[in-house]
């Protein structure tokens, strides 16, 4: 996983971000008529409730030396949706969330975590698989985020890496992050987690013509993988990865039975755990875990690894705790 620095305006950012485009030989790969077309219309949207996220990609276009219409279009619309597990729980008043972010192997090489410091924002640690968005991250306020794709539909609007993006530059708690997420059109059903420091979790499911439905925890937690589980969602149709209810049942169990002390420790081996398929290895399809992290939102701790948990080792990340002073 690459790792990045970013700081400043969201186009000073885009230029620190450009330049290391450019070292890399970055090209902008073919881009249909439908997609254009598809882009133009989402980025009207950004540009209504995420303007610097265009800024940023306006500095990016200046220096790679890319053309700035289809860095738009290659960014805003990207068809695959990635499979994951994710998890908050509340032990003891202490809030951690869990993550295995599952998706093609071949998406590997585009893996980036990026220390975010944006001006007039909150400093923010992220991950991705596309560049400038984010899958997941925590922020300085000790929001913490992270999506589960459920495949249903694509429309103008906000793509779920745009909206996590805005979500930890901009919310430092989940209230701000619901409002924000129940006002804005989306580009495909999804399942939003969010957490804060201060206990307060929950899973944002967006369906259909932007559809809204809020779970909360019981038990002190909240699990999502690839599939609605709200009641008032469970008539929509959609594509149900054979292994999501059988990963959101084993980790249902285990947080359900959890012991009175957790520790960083009994989240990385859940999130290893091979019996109820957390860590992913559809082999078959070359899909899996392709990256697995843990948040302490009330100590601002992350622990990340690369790859399958099961075979590779975490490793904390300091850089969101040293940017704050601490």
């Amino acid at each position: 996983m690459y790792s990045i620095s970013l700081e400043g305006s969201y186009f000073e950012m885009g230029i620190q971000y450009g330049k290391e485009l450019k070292k890399s030989g970055f090209k902008i790969p073919r881009i249909s008529d439908k997609t254009k077309n598809l882009a133009i219309k989402c980025r009207n949207y950004v540009n209504s409730f995420f303007p610097e996220f265009l800024e940023e990609l306006s500095g990016i276009a200046e220096s790679a030396a890319l053309n700035y219409d289809q860095l738009c279009a290659f960014t805003l619309v990207i068809p695959n949706i990635p499979n994951c597990t994710i998890f908050a729980v509340n032990n003891n008043k202490t809030i951690w969330i869990g993550r295995n972010y599952d998706m093609y192997y071949s998406f590997k090489n585009n893996l980036e975590t990026t220390l975010c410091e944006p001006s007039g924002g909150y400093k923010n640690v992220g991950h991705s698989d596309i560049f400038v968005g984010r899958e997941d991250g925590i922020n300085e306020k000790g929001l913490g985020v992270a999506q589960a794709g459920i495949t249903a539909f694509n429309k103008p609007g906000l793509s779920f890496w745009v909206i996590i993006r805005y979500l930890l530059d901009k919310c430092a708690n989940v209230n701000e992050a619901v409002d924000f997420i129940s006002k804005i059109p989306h580009y495909c059903t999804m399942s939003n987690l969010l957490a804060d420091k201060s206990g307060k979790i929950l899973i944002v499911e967006v369906g259909p013509s932007d559809k809204i439905a809020i779970r909360k925890p019981i038990n002190g937690f909240l699990i999502s993988t690839n599939h609605f589980n709200h009641p008032d969602m469970q008539n929509i149709k959609i594509y149900e990865p054979p292994d999501s209810r059988t990963r959101y049942n084993k980790i249902f169990k285990s947080l359900k039975n959890r012991p009175a002390i957790l520790t960083e420790d009994y989240f990385k081996n859940l999130l290893k755990d091979h019996n109820g398929l957390i860590c992913s290895h559809r082999d078959e399809i070359n899909l899996g875990t392709i990256w697995s992290v843990i948040f302490n939102l009330n100590s601002l701790q992350i622990w990340r690894v690369d790859g399958h948990p099961c075979s590779n080792l975490y490793k904390e990340d300091l850089r969101l705790l040293k940017a704050i002073g601490r």
